[in-house]
């Protein structure tokens, strides 16, 4: 069984002193405070980068501008189809506020109070230009289309770091890992990231590098040798 597990391959996940180091890093004017609610709204909405792309204003605020704190992310921002249920919860507010005051100031007035003055149905992550992060079409004979803006961008934000070894996937796997290690279960795992298949919860629950280092150093740790005598 400990032979099956420290043959997998291991994946790279955020720790804590790293996502303070993505926050820090990207943190320069005049998109800071858009890179930090885009960081956050990665790894503790969980949402992958398609669905990054796709969310509403409408779909986080109420019409009196104030976050929602258990929302539901709509099937046609999803990124299999399927609404589910998240929270924004009063320790990461913060991050969004500051990103809504600046998007307040540096846009156009809808013409009313509603959202902030914000149109619902605009795009609640807008790109450095200003605008929506656009979707892409797949290659030549597959449907549907792909988040290749929003990529880069995470992958820009990665960039500006020390970290290696992560990519835009690991924002979305580090949510999923943190929520099992918070006492989730595979039924909790499923409705929260929106992941059906058991075998892909498997790929990002398991010890990653840092993880199997520990088990390493503590796996039968207390076991004694047996005296001679």
């Amino acid at each position: 069984m400990f032979g099956d597990l420290f043959n997998m391959p291991v994946e790279k996940l955020f720790s804590e002193s790293e996502l303070q180091e993505l926050l820090d890093m990207n943190a320069a004017p005049p998109h800071g405070q858009r890179n930090a609610a885009l960081i956050i709204g990665a790894v503790y909405w969980g949402l992958s980068p398609i669905e990054l792309s796709r969310l509403k204003v409408g779909d986080v605020m109420d019409k009196g501008g104030q976050f929602y704190r258990i929302w539901t992310l709509p099937a046609e921002a999803a990124y299999n189809g399927e609404p589910r249920e998240l929270h924004t919860e009063k320790h990461v507010l913060p991050f969004f506020e500051a990103y809504m005051d600046q998007r307040t100031k540096n846009q156009s007035n809808s013409g009313s109070a509603d959202f902030r003055g914000i149109a619902p149905e605009s795009y609640f992550f807008l790109n450095d230009r200003g605008t929506e992060f656009s979707l892409s079409p797949r290659k030549k004979g597959e449907k549907g289309t792909q988040p290749v803006s929003m990529n880069n961008k995470l992958k820009q934000l990665i960039a500006n770091t020390r970290i290696k070894g992560a990519t835009p996937s690991t924002f979305r796997d580090t949510f999923i890992k943190n929520m099992y290690e918070a006492g989730c279960r595979y039924a909790e795992l499923m409705k929260v990231s929106g992941i059906k298949g058991k075998d892909t919860l498997d790929r990002k629950i398991r010890p990653h590098q840092r993880e199997l280092e520990d088990v390493f150093k503590t796996l039968f740790s207390r076991v004694k040798v047996p005296s001679s005598n």
